[in-house]
Protein backbone atom coordinates (compact mmCIF):
# COMPACT_ATOMS: atom_id res chain seq x y z
CA UNK A 1 0.00 0.00 0.00
CA UNK A 2 1.65 3.41 -1.06
CA UNK A 3 0.13 7.28 0.40
CA UNK A 4 0.04 9.91 -1.66
CA UNK A 5 3.21 12.66 -1.86
CA UNK A 6 1.90 15.87 -0.69
CA UNK A 7 3.77 17.29 -3.38
CA UNK A 8 3.52 15.06 -6.62
CA UNK A 9 0.15 13.27 -5.29
CA UNK A 10 1.53 9.97 -6.35
CA UNK A 11 1.20 7.08 -4.45
CA UNK A 12 5.12 7.32 -3.63
CA UNK A 13 4.96 6.89 0.43
CA UNK A 14 5.47 3.24 1.60
CA UNK A 15 3.77 1.92 4.56
CA UNK A 16 6.83 1.45 6.53
CA UNK A 17 7.92 4.89 5.96
CA UNK A 18 4.41 6.66 7.11
CA UNK A 19 4.56 5.13 9.76
CA UNK A 20 8.17 6.19 10.47
CA UNK A 21 6.99 9.66 10.35
CA UNK A 22 4.64 9.13 13.46
CA UNK A 23 8.10 8.44 15.38
CA UNK A 24 9.28 12.09 13.92
CA UNK A 25 11.27 11.05 10.95
CA UNK A 26 11.18 11.74 7.57
CA UNK A 27 11.18 10.31 4.42
CA UNK A 28 11.03 11.20 0.75
CA UNK A 29 8.94 10.50 -2.02
CA UNK A 30 10.05 7.48 -4.70
CA UNK A 31 8.71 10.03 -8.08
CA UNK A 32 9.29 13.17 -6.82
CA UNK A 33 12.30 12.94 -3.57
CA UNK A 34 10.56 15.90 -2.06
CA UNK A 35 11.45 15.13 1.51
CA UNK A 36 8.43 14.49 3.53
CA UNK A 37 7.23 14.36 7.42
CA UNK A 38 4.04 14.51 9.35
CA UNK A 39 2.38 17.31 10.36
CA UNK A 40 3.81 18.66 13.80
CA UNK A 41 0.31 20.04 14.51
CA UNK A 42 -0.67 16.58 14.47
CA UNK A 43 1.92 14.74 15.63
CA UNK A 44 1.90 16.34 18.93
CA UNK A 45 -1.66 15.66 20.41
CA UNK A 46 -0.68 12.39 19.63
CA UNK A 47 2.67 12.13 20.64
CA UNK A 48 0.83 13.54 24.20
CA UNK A 49 -1.66 10.52 23.83
CA UNK A 50 1.27 7.71 23.84
CA UNK A 51 2.78 9.37 26.90
CA UNK A 52 -0.32 9.72 28.85
CA UNK A 53 -1.41 5.53 27.79
CA UNK A 54 1.83 4.52 28.94
CA UNK A 55 1.74 6.92 32.21
CA UNK A 56 -1.50 5.38 32.98
CA UNK A 57 -0.77 1.87 32.23
CA UNK A 58 2.14 1.57 34.62
CA UNK A 59 0.60 3.66 37.59
CA UNK A 60 -2.23 0.66 37.44
CA UNK A 61 0.84 -1.76 37.31
CA UNK A 62 2.57 0.12 40.32
CA UNK A 63 0.35 1.50 42.61
CA UNK A 64 -2.93 -0.40 41.92
CA UNK A 65 -1.64 -3.82 41.80
CA UNK A 66 -3.86 -4.39 38.51
CA UNK A 67 -1.19 -7.45 37.43
CA UNK A 68 -0.07 -8.64 34.34
CA UNK A 69 -3.29 -7.96 32.33
CA UNK A 70 -2.45 -4.01 32.11
CA UNK A 71 0.54 -5.20 30.30
CA UNK A 72 -2.05 -6.56 27.83
CA UNK A 73 -4.14 -3.22 27.47
CA UNK A 74 -0.88 -1.07 27.09
CA UNK A 75 0.09 -3.42 23.98
CA UNK A 76 -3.18 -2.98 22.77
CA UNK A 77 -3.51 0.76 23.42
CA UNK A 78 -0.09 1.08 21.63
CA UNK A 79 -1.60 -1.12 18.45
CA UNK A 80 -4.27 1.23 18.35
CA UNK A 81 -2.80 4.25 18.60
CA UNK A 82 -0.27 3.10 16.04
CA UNK A 83 -2.98 2.37 13.60
CA UNK A 84 -4.51 5.80 14.06
CA UNK A 85 -1.38 7.30 13.87
CA UNK A 86 -0.85 5.72 10.69
CA UNK A 87 -4.52 6.72 9.04
CA UNK A 88 -5.07 10.26 10.45
CA UNK A 89 -1.68 12.18 10.66
CA UNK A 90 -1.46 13.94 7.41
CA UNK A 91 1.89 14.86 5.53
CA UNK A 92 3.71 17.60 4.79
CA UNK A 93 6.76 18.33 2.26
CA UNK A 94 9.35 19.74 4.18
CA UNK A 95 11.26 22.22 1.99
CA UNK A 96 14.91 23.58 1.34
CA UNK A 97 16.94 20.52 2.60
CA UNK A 98 16.57 17.90 -0.07
CA UNK A 99 19.26 16.96 -1.91
CA UNK A 100 17.46 18.23 -5.32
CA UNK A 101 16.42 21.76 -3.40
CA UNK A 102 16.47 24.37 -5.69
Amino acid sequence: MKYPCPKCEQPGISLKNKYRLGYMQDTHCEHCDARISANPWFLVPFSLVYMWALAICAFLYMFEGAGAMVIVYAVGAWLLIDALNVMLIPMKEMGGYGPNAT
